[in-house]
């Protein structure tokens, strides 16, 4: 049973994430009015979170069972876990259905004043900035708002992207976005930019599959990836938190933390994980505060697939 139910969701997965599925997606989600996609997209969210035991939901339990701090029942679990699919579900409405339409984009996605003097200030005075993004709320529809309003963005992005995420792409350089998957050439671009006074942007919190270095996130290691560390470093550029925070209008505030500095130590390995974790501690409170729209569908913590309710 088990095996046929991660079939199914992963066959679904499959389509959605194929070229094809994301163009129907599109044509489906721009055709619709919001009223209407919402309440597919909860339908779908429904029926997705309610396989608890294919991979993908099983992940997204474990994790929000951590950021909620271990202490949710198996009901309350599974409410905020299905509260969590249908945000995400409302969030990719969101996007393909106003994709090429700048207007509502600029409308419904502010960036807080906070963000946009940081940027001013660093662009005027030709300081690079590295921006690190958790996977919360409707995150590219955020990244096509900063397009918009003119930044000049380089984005690393996942390396060997599979065909959705190579049409996804595709579409963010559409509106303006630089997007280059994560290479030794997209690197030496990035640092170049950096140094030039750029902004370079990518995420934060996915993990990978390999990796020497686990800095602690939510109080327990992670796989997660520490590039941006030495980054920053070589070109002196500041880093910045930014997180996209949706509300309950269903529009979203692009929030960010200050500038941070990494550090140098005497210890290679203490100089990744240390300021890894100064960055990370910053994502923390925004999930902590908006678990059902963390949209990270891998485990951080595979212990906790085991330990969670």
């Amino acid at each position: 049973m088990l095996i046929c139910v991660n079939i199914i969701v992963m066959s679904l997965e499959s389509i959605i994430n194929s070229r094809i599925g994301i163009g129907i997606i599109l044509g489906i989600a721009k055709s619709m009015k919001p009223a209407t996609g919402y309440r597919l997209a909860d339908r779908v969210a429904d029926w997705i979170s309610s396989h608890k035991d294919s991979r993908m939901v099983r992940a997204v339990r474990a994790n929000l069972w951590i950021v909620t701090g271990e202490k949710l029942t198996k009901e309350e679990l599974d409410d905020i876990v299905r509260e969590n699919f249908r945000k995400t579900a409302r969030n990719l409405f969101d996007l393909y259905h106003n994709l090429y339409n700048y207007q509502a984009i600029l409308d419904r996605v502010k960036l807080s004043p906070r963000l946009v003097e940081i940027l001013e200030e660093r662009k005027e005075k030709n300081q690079g900035t590295l921006l690190l993004a958790p996977h919360l709320s409707n995150f590219d529809f955020a990244g096509r708002a900063m397009a918009l309003h003119g930044y000049k963005v380089q984005a690393l992005s996942y390396p060997q992207p599979r065909p959705s995420y190579q049409w996804q792409n595709r579409l963010r350089r559409d509106i303006g976005i630089n997007i280059t998957p994560m290479s030794t050439e997209s690197m030496r671009l990035a640092k170049t930019h950096l140094r030039e006074g750029g902004i370079v942007i990518t995420g934060l919190e996915r993990p990978l599959p390999q990796t020497n270095y686990y800095p602690h996130f939510f109080g327990y290691p992670a796989p997660l990836p520490v590039s941006y560390v030495r980054m920053a470093l070589q070109t002196n550029a500041a880093i910045l938190l930014v997180a996209c925070v949706g509300s309950p209008e269903e529009n979203y505030t692009l929030e960010c933390s200050g500038p941070v500095m990494m550090k140098t130590f005497d210890n290679a390995t203490d100089e990744i994980e240390r300021n890894a974790e100064t960055v990370l501690k910053l994502a923390e409170p925004f999930i902590r505060e908006h678990p059902t729209q963390w949209a990270m569908t891998y485990p951080l913590w595979p212990f906790a697939l085991e330990k969670m309710p």
